[in-house]
Order: structure tokens, then sequence, then C-alpha cells
């Protein structure tokens, strides 16, 4: 089984990961909002993945997981 990352390592890649796909100017933009603003991540979770079944995320998680084939 993996180890978990630290929480300054969890921060430091999350921060990246937004960096990388949205860009400096949307990545703080990103922050302040969720920074601002009340979060249920129980009713999050339960929402967004309503529609999805169990082996759907399996194979999003094995997908992930595999190493880059490019």
């Amino acid at each position: 089984m993996a180890e978990l990352l630290t929480e300054n390592e969890l921060r430091r890649r999350a921060i990246r990961a937004l960096h990388d796909r949205l860009g400096s100017v949307e990545a703080l933009r990103f922050l302040a909002l969720i920074s601002r603003e009340p979060f249920d991540y129980q009713k999050w979770r339960s929402e967004y993945f309503a529609g999805y079944d169990l082996d759907h995320l399996l194979d999003e998680a094995r997908k992930a997981k595999a190493p880059d084939n490019s």
C-alpha cells in the first residue's frame, strides 16, 4: 500500500496541479473562491459521485494509476 503524502506535500502537489491545468490566474481565482465560500464536502461528494457506479470509479482509478505509455 502506498504511503499517504504529508499535508505539505499534498498541498504542494494540489496547487501545482491547479496551476498546470488552469494557469496561474484561474488557479488563484479558484483558491480564493473556495476560501471565502462555505463548502460541504460530504454533500459535494454524494452529488458528484451519484451518477457513477463502483466499476466505473475503479476503472478510472486504474487508468490514473497506470504508467503513461505515450
